[in-house]
């Protein structure tokens, strides 16, 4: 009779310890904090390169256009507009709603290798993203190659930083960017050129 008694007993206790196991799976599976960004796969670079739209009269003090760019399907525009490229061809880079920009200094290292923990443990100079970059300012991507060729060079060892969340601990969304090249390409008439910018990124949120 004992052993008639005890069986019911256990077979409750036995499904309440899987149930509350599901449970506790389910609630510690990552959440995806923007479904528009999700389908870049983590941790994998990407080449991404675009043309100014508009040329313009020689190279300095001109715009050439607003790029705004989607980084999850790497390209111009879209649906996930993250970043807008502005300023004389589109160097200047700006974050968009929602998004904060900065920048870490990491030596002996590369877009490919860097981590979270890397970023996290390096110091982040935040930028402020409603106002121009001031040429030659510390705080950009890029640099000159000179003072009469005004070549356009990106800075050693620099990363920019594209984060979604109240801090850069707690971000729900984080890329790594580093630039390539900002080059000149002529248009179809002499004197007027059409910029353009490569950079490699990376998704680690």
């Amino acid at each position: 009779m004992k052993t008639n008694k005890f069986l019911p007993v256990l077979c409750v206790f036995i499904a309440l310890i899987s149930f509350v196991g599901c449970k506790k799976q389910i609630t510690e599976s990552p959440a995806t904090a923007n479904t528009k960004t999700s389908a870049l796969t983590l941790n994998a670079v990407t080449k991404a390169t675009f043309t100014t739209p508009d040329s313009v009269a020689g190279i300095v003090g001109s715009n050439g256009g607003k790029v705004n760019y989607d980084l999850a399907s790497n390209k111009a525009a879209g649906d996930s507009v993250l970043l807008s490229f502005d300023g004389t061809l589109c160097k200047e880079i700006h974050a968009g709603n929602g998004y904060t920009l900065g920048y870490v200094d990491i030596t002996g290292s590369s877009l490919s290798t860097i981590t979270l923990k890397d970023i996290l443990a390096t110091s982040l100079q935040l930028v402020d993203t409603t106002a121009k970059g001031k040429e030659n300012s510390t705080k950009n991507w890029y640099t000159y190659t000179d003072s009469k060729q005004y070549g356009l060079i990106p800075v050693k060892d620099r990363y920019v930083v594209l984060f979604k969340g109240t801090s850069i601990h707690q971000a729900t969304v984080l890329y790594v960017l580093q630039l390539n090249t900002v080059d000149y390409i002529p248009g179809n008439t002499s004197g007027y050129y059409f910029g353009s910018l490569s950079f490699n990124y990376k998704r680690l949120l």
